[in-house]
């Protein structure tokens, strides 16, 4: 695989998230909005943004969604305003919204200011983080008077996580090596979301402090880290049966791997664990799965 596709793939994974998985310069949380009673239609600018605005009871008031915001299902048939990645201006301001909400990354930073010099009301929030996901619910909850749904919500995924954690248990953590490619091959370090996800199933990332978020592996370092679980979230147009045949093929090669010998290698649908948004606990719970699926036999 060349830098190009490499980078295409990357990207594809990165707007699909809502750019959960890879980070730009941060900017504090800034907010313009209208009074919430005021807020009868909102447009979202990332997937993720989308997700949290239905789990707090607003689809009704979603006037215009970016091309890969289709969860819930329905999200897919909101008007679209452009990608994740590159938002239509004009589309934006066709919808008429009393509010958009970008994330808090250069490129829709860019976007907010541009909006609001012509009058638009941008709420802009930084996701990166889990904390910083609750922190965003909260935030937007304030802006659109929907603090009730917030706390509900708020309060569901904590429990959840809570009763997880008891169910995994204390015991040493499941070592992980989390591929985000394997041509080459590119794993997720310590400074990033799926770490996050991985630490809150159990586990710990068998590939510890690295330089870069995302960096390029060889095999002398996957020896070296000797995971005991390797997880894959499907990527592309490939099915997850597709993926999990060549992934079973490319780390045969590995024999002496604790993953690859006792068959603990796992390809994964990649919505909950690459979006970080209300379905944290999906997420989570689909990590939990792939580290002591005894647990879940019933």
């Amino acid at each position: 695989m060349n830098k190009w596709r490499l980078l295409i793939l990357l990207v594809g994974c990165w707007m699909a998230a809502g750019f959960a998985l890879f980070g730009g310069q941060k900017t504090p949380d800034h907010t313009r909005p209208p009074h919430p009673g005021n807020v009868k239609r909102i447009v979202s600018l990332a997937p993720n943004l989308t997700e949290i605005l239905y789990a707090l009871g607003l689809e009704q008031k979603i006037a215009g969604v970016t091309l890969l915001s289709d969860y819930p299902p329905d999200a897919a048939h909101k008007p679209k305003i452009g990608t994740f990645w590159q938002p239509n201006i004009e589309a934006i301001i066709a919808a008429k919204p009393d509010m958009v909400i970008t994330l808090g990354f250069n490129r829709q930073t860019d976007i907010a200011r541009r909006l609001e010099r012509i009058g638009c009301n941008c709420l802009t929030v930084n996701m990166e983080k889990v904390s910083e996901l609750f922190e965003a619910i909260e935030t937007i909850a304030a802006a659109t008077g929907t603090q009730g749904r917030s706390a509900e919500l708020a309060l569901d995924l904590r429990t959840k996580l809570d009763r997880l954690s008891a169910l995994m248990g204390n015991d040493a953590g499941t070592k992980v090596l989390w591929v985000i490619s394997r041509d080459p091959l590119r794993v997720a370090g310590k400074e990033t979301f799926v770490n996050e996800l991985i630490e809150l199933a159990g586990g710990v990332n068998a590939i510890g402090q690295t330089i870069h978020k995302y960096p390029p592996v060889g095999a002398e370092q996957v020896i070296a880290c000797a995971p005991e679980v390797i997880i894959e979230p499907a990527m592309g147009r490939k099915t997850v049966p597709e993926q999990k045949k060549e992934a079973l093929v490319y780390w045969s090669k590995f024999e002496n791997v604790p993953a690859v010998a006792n068959g603990r290698i796992y390809v994964i649908s990649p919505d909950a664990v690459c979006r970080l948004g209300p379905r944290l606990y999906q997420g989570v719970e689909t990590v939990a799965r792939c580290l002591k699926p005894e647990l879940f036999a019933d």
